[in-house]
């Protein structure tokens, strides 16, 4: 790697860099350790949360600093450098996000949302993949609603409008909907950038890899974007014109765009 570059890599997690199925990334532990041992900076951009983040920096048996929640805060900065913020906010909470959906939304659309974290846990089970263990971590949520839509295509369209007319946003990803505010992968990812700017002299490149619609935002801010095979979801769907594709998924599909995009800043 050149050194007048820091390279920062900003990835989603399920179906990115974990299997879609297994949610495992044994495979690539190994790269991943060595990327970090050459000073190149890995960081979940990711739906979890921090408890499910933490659990996989824990599996990696690494410190890693990441985002939440698509983007509602970032943690463990200081632990690049001290000067760093160890946490920043960039969405309300939970209540006050429910509060203006339950006063503001039509009850038309109201009923046709189902929140995962009023169903059975068997069913909670089902809608994330996760055993129940692991179902726990992804319903303790502090800025993010995730949901089932069960209308029609013309009602969800209407109900993203309106969510978005209240000042709140409906991302979807591969699995759920979720409520949340007006935040993003990419909002987040440039307050990285931006703090990681005042104290870096070298250029930094950005590196976005990700699977699915919830991870276009970051790519396309991203000086290598990245997509990791994902069956559900082709290339005809984005307009990335730079944009390198693995032939595998994750999480060997991982290592292989990681790698074309490290070979293309050499």
């Amino acid at each position: 790697m050149n050194a007048n570059h820091k390279v920062l890599i900003f990835t989603d997690l399920d179906g990115s860099l974990l299997d879609r199925d297994t949610f495992k990334f044994d495979k690539i532990s190994k790269y991943i350790k060595y990327l970090i041992s050459k000073g190149i900076f890995i960081i979940p951009n990711s739906s979890k949360t921090k408890k499910e983040i933490e659990s996989f920096n824990i599996e990696l048996d690494e410190d890693l600093p990441f985002i939440v929640e698509n983007g509602a805060a970032i943690y463990n900065l200081n632990l690049i450098n001290s000067s760093f913020p160890e946490k920043i906010s960039l969405s309300r909470e939970i209540n006050e996000i429910i509060e203006i959906f339950d006063n503001k939304i039509s009850s038309k659309y109201k009923s046709k949302c189902k929140f995962i974290k009023d169903l059975r846990s068997d069913k909670q089970s089902e809608i994330f993949g996760l055993p129940k263990d692991k179902v726990k971590l992804a319903i303790n949520r502090e800025y993010t609603i995730p949901l089932i839509f069960e209308g029609s295509k013309i009602q969800k369209t209407d109900l993203f409008k309106s969510v978005n007319n209240v000042g709140l946003f409906l991302q979807e990803g591969g699995r759920v909907i979720n409520l949340c505010d007006k935040i993003s992968k990419s909002k987040a990812m440039k307050n990285v950038v931006k703090i990681f700017k005042k104290i870096s002299k070298e250029k930094l490149i950005t590196i976005g890899v990700g699977d699915n619609f919830n991870d276009l935002d970051m790519l396309k801010n991203s000086d290598i974007p990245c997509l990791v095979f994902n069956d559900k979801f082709t290339m005809e769907k984005i307009n990335i014109d730079n944009c390198l594709v693995s032939k595998n998924p994750a999480p060997e599909g991982w290592e292989e765009v990681v790698k074309l995009a490290l070979d293309k800043i050499k």
